[in-house]
């Protein structure tokens, strides 16, 4: 494996290697950009991520827990049970990734961005994610609480879409009859 177990790894370049299943423990990153990597159900503990690219990388079932860092991108990922387990990164970036039952549970992601992802069936319980912005995501069946999505940037639709899981409120325009 290209990534060493406590190691600073700083401006590496990896296209297309196959990571699935590895493990790495309290490794650095930075101004690395991983490319058509293989990440599937490989598991990634207590790392420093700056300036990290993820980049078209299967991540099926990827686990980082307890990462700390900013500036980290994942841009069309398929992250289909990735799991994010109490980390912190701060402008985390999430563009055209397939996010369906991720699991981001009692995350720091302040100022986040989810542009163009399926987070449908997402866990974002216990996560904080103020200034967040979700807006252009698919965002069916997400497992979330208001407080959960407190402080969230949503569109309309998303908003409606939202609520309608919250203690059955509904939706509707000015002006149109609320039939009970």
């Amino acid at each position: 494996m290209p990534l060493e177990n406590g190691e600073l790894h700083e401006g590496l370049r990896l296209r297309g290697e196959r990571l699935a299943g590895g493990r790495l423990r309290m490794a650095q990153l930075r101004g690395c950009r991983l490319t058509d990597c293989d990440l599937s159900n490989a598991e990634w503990e207590l790392c420093h991520l700056d300036e990290v690219v993820f980049e078209r990388c299967r991540m099926t079932g990827f686990r980082l827990g307890e990462c700390r860092g900013a500036d980290v991108t994942f841009r069309g990922c398929l992250g289909r049970y990735l799991q994010l387990d109490r980390c912190k990164l701060d402008g985390a970036r999430f563009e055209a990734s397939q996010l369906t039952d991720a699991s981001l549970m009692r995350c720091e992601l302040a100022r986040a961005v989810f542009r163009e992802c399926d987070l449908a069936g997402a866990v974002l319980s216990g996560s904080r994610l103020r200034g967040a912005d979700l807006r252009g995501s698919g965002v069916g069946r997400l497992r979330a609480t208001l407080d959960d999505l407190a402080g969230t940037i949503l569109d309309p639709e998303q908003a409606a879409a939202v609520l309608l899981g919250e203690a059955g409120i509904r939706v509707l325009p000015a002006g149109v009859d609320a039939e009970p």
